[in-house]
């Protein structure tokens, strides 16, 4: 086939907003319209692409919509399982109805456990939410805060005990139980409203607390080997198994719900049904945050409770996601010609770690697009043990391509990462024929990690200059840069394109990779910023990243932190709402 990258644009902006993307979480997917532009390139119809790193399978999906095949390969169970779901088509009426029919027999085998009282009706009527609150002992004179009564109206915080003056230091002061402080109903009219929790609403949430049920929610324990468990002090907070994350009416109202699911008959419905309700656990689970302007999502990197959260009505979430599954299978299929009766495409998913996938054979693959974890950033197998406990199968972590920063995995995690990514690339030149290319999806605040990356490619016997270098802009800035105002993290990503040689080709006609001058790189990028309407700190250091690779620059000296310290030195600040980056004096913003 005749290639044409000149197509190829230098910087993807494919936001995280569309249908396919919003239906499932996992973590740091790729959206599939920044992928069909490769697979396009790279490829022609009916021919295969793999990814060795496949997550939840938007390779897949993106090839499915193109009329192409697919290898998809991951340890994740997870990933598997919402590949899969994504990938089975049901006929919307059925599918409605018969999620009506399993939300009809869970609320039926839950009985009483989702009522409120609203006494201005004089009747019972189902919850919609409550909102729960940490609480908290003063060490001073041991007065009983109610975190979410002590805020301000705005949502800081409280400064002192209101008894004692003593300062309020979260981490210091001991926890006592969650209380419940409101519900939220709706009344006759639909109309949401909300009230203050009273002795009928406290004693349904004891009568779920006791209930027998509670021994069988299925549940994992976390392990102290988990990366996350340190990370999240999970120990301490007393978190160590998954159902700990799910209030007792939760647990109980998802058990049903999971057991109305899996009793049913035909099977494309059953894991369509199973799909739906594993998107809706970080909602359903007391990791759903609440704030004082609207509801926060589910923190779905971390195991982090908010000192304020929700408790969702189960059956309002399975409900909203039915619906948001249809609008994803509408935008998945409408124009795949899969569907259209034009061709056939073959996508299959296969757990094994990317370093081993002796299922594809030599010179078998058309083209290869695969986005490897970003070294110590996540760690996707510990998030996906709350989905997992349910599905009845876990990820074997210890094959993870992740840099552990905590516990005994430390030593020596960045050489296992590199080793793992040696193998994995060496391994996508095996299954890739002669002459045939590979893109890479990365992004790290380390240099030290690009520079384990570099090797790994060169390693792999791939053609040491990249044919394309594209900076791939999500549209969202991650939650950890909104909340320091700093972007101390990488929130845009590189897609590097290299290709395998044809046999008889001569690797030694590229330079060999040398050590670049990280300072003068950086200063003249600050320089030409104007230039490069380069709008974050997090664009400016793709920025650089790109012209180094270009120039075969070791990138293992080029850190963020330098970028950051350089703009600050330069007049620059970041914008803590935005994470645009304003010259101070003038306030300008430099925006794309």
């Amino acid at each position: 086939m005749k290639i044409d990258i000149s197509q190829l644009p230098e910087t993807l902006t494919a936001p995280r907003t569309d249908p396919i993307y919003n239906c499932h979480g996992y973590l740091t997917k790729v959206p599939i319209a920044a992928i069909e532009p490769f697979i396009s390139t790279f490829t022609d119809a009916g021919e295969t692409v793999a990814d060795l790193f496949a997550g939840s399978g938007m390779v897949g999906l993106a090839a499915l919509r193109l009329g192409r095949n697919a290898r998809l390969s991951d340890i994740s169970v997870l990933g598997r399982h919402i590949a899969n779901g994504y990938a089975k088509r049901v006929r919307p009426q059925a599918f409605r109805s018969v999620a009506d029919s399993v939300i009809a027999r869970a609320r039926a085998a839950i009985g009483d456990l989702y009522n409120t009282w609203r006494p201005n009706e004089e009747a019972c009527v189902e919850m919609v939410r409550t909102i729960w609150s940490f609480t908290y002992f003063c060490p001073s004179c041991g007065f009983h805060l109610v975190y979410f009564l002590h805020l301000s109206r705005g949502g800081a915080q409280p400064k002192n005990c209101p008894e004692c003056s003593a300062v309020f230091v979260r981490r210091r002061w001991r926890r006592g139980p969650d209380v419940p402080i409101e519900v939220v109903s709706r009344s006759k009219d639909g109309r949401l409203t909300e009230q203050q929790v009273t002795d009928f609403d406290r004693n349904i949430i004891e009568k779920a607390a006791t209930d027998p049920r509670q021994k069988v929610v299925p549940s994992l324990e976390i392990d102290e080997d988990r990366e996350m468990f340190s990370r999240s002090g999970l120990g301490k907070a007393g978190l160590v198994k998954t159902s700990d994350f799910f209030s007792s009416r939760n647990a109980i109202a998802l058990l049903e719900l999971w057991r109305a699911i899996n009793s049913l008959e035909p099977e494309d419905l059953r894991e369509k049904l199973r799909f739906v309700f594993t998107a809706i656990l970080p909602r359903a689970s007391r990791r759903y945050q609440w704030s004082a302007q609207r509801p926060l999502n589910a923190q779905n990197q971390t195991y982090y409770i908010a000192p304020v959260y929700y408790e969702w009505n189960v059956f309002e979430l399975f409900e909203r996601k039915v619906a948001a599954t249809l609008r994803s299978d509408e935008a998945l299929f409408q124009d795949s010609p899969l569907f259209a009766g034009t061709e056939t495409a073959d996508i299959k998913y296969f757990l094994a770690s990317a370093d081993c996938v002796s299922h594809l054979s030599d010179e078998s693959i058309d083209y290869v697009f695969t986005d490897p974890p970003f070294g110590s950033n996540i760690f996707y197998s510990d998030m996906s043990l709350f989905h997992e406990a349910w599905l009845g199968e876990v990820t074997e972590h210890m094959s993870e391509a992740v840099v552990h920063t905590t516990g005994k995995r430390k030593m020596g995690a960045e050489d296992r990462y590199g080793a793992l990514l040696s193998r994995a690339f060496a391994e996508a030149f095996r299954i890739l024929k002669p002459g045939r290319y590979m893109s890479i999806v990365f992004g790290n605040s380390s240099g030290r990690i690009w520079g384990l990356v570099q090797r790994a490619i060169r390693n792999a016997g791939f053609k040491r200059i990249p044919v394309h270098v594209a900076i791939l802009d999500k549209g969202q800035r991650s939650v950890k840069g909104l909340n320091s105002g700093s972007e101390s993290v990488v929130t845009v990503d590189l897609i590097l394109t290299v290709q395998k040689p044809m046999k008889g080709d001569k690797v030694a006609d590229t330079h060999e990779l040398r050590n670049g001058d990280t300072q003068r790189l950086i200063a003249e990028a600050v320089k030409e910023m104007s230039h490069n309407h380069s709008h974050t700190a997090s664009h400016l250091y793709a920025r650089i990243l790109r012209k180094a690779i270009q120039h075969h620059y070791v990138l293992d000296d080029l850190h963020l932190t330098d970028v950051l310290l350089a703009l600050r030195n330069a007049g620059y600040t970041t914008d803590r709402k935005t994470g645009a980056l304003v010259a101070e004096n003038v306030r300008r913003i430099a925006t794309a």
